[in-house]
């Protein structure tokens, strides 16, 4: 694998690890209000395991090949493009880190307070549709700054070096 082939590697992968933190913190914060009383210990948990999960999530799913193929049908700068690559990417992540947070959080309470609660379901229906909301929107503004950050930040927004006969 060539050098450049390297850094767009690495570019993705931390692409990927600022986008998972970024929307961990703000998806937890935004289930934590929702909920209707904000509590410090539920937040630092569903953000970890949050965080800790679309990391995963991101080593596993190719979201920079993706990305790439859907904004290749639609031209690089397209607001179509853009919009179609935030929702793929908002489908695959909140779905997943929406339910883990409602779990945990199931698991964490008090038996008394679960039962007063709704059923798994209605819950996790409850906070997905706002996540996906927020999760869209996040995608569509950090997306370009995390990557614009990134891609300067490795040289990949320069061309790259001609190697000479000899190399």
């Amino acid at each position: 694998m060539d050098e450049r082939k390297k850094l767009i590697k690495k570019a993705g992968l931390q692409i990927g690890v600022y986008m998972g933190i970024s929307m961990s913190f703000c998806l937890s914060l935004l289930e934590n209000i929702l909920s209707g009383h904000f509590e410090l210990t539920l937040f630092l948990a569903t953000f970890a395991m949050s965080t800790t999960l679309s990391l995963i999530i991101g080593l596993i799913v190719p979201m920079g090949l993706i990305s790439s193929t859907v904004m290749g049908k639609f031209g690089e700068r397209s607001l179509a493009g853009r919009c179609l690559s935030a929702f793929i990417s908002d489908l695959i992540y909140t779905p997943a880190l929406t339910f883990a947070m409602v779990a945990l959080v199931r698991l964490m309470l008090p038996r008394e307070a679960v039962d007063n609660l709704p059923p798994l379901p209605v819950m996790f229906i409850g906070a997905f549709i706002p996540a996906m909301v927020v999760g869209f929107i996040l995608v569509m503004i950090l997306m370009p700054v995390f990557q614009k950050r990134v891609i300067g930040k490795l040289g990949l927004d320069r061309p790259p070096v001609p190697r000479g006969k000899g190399e």
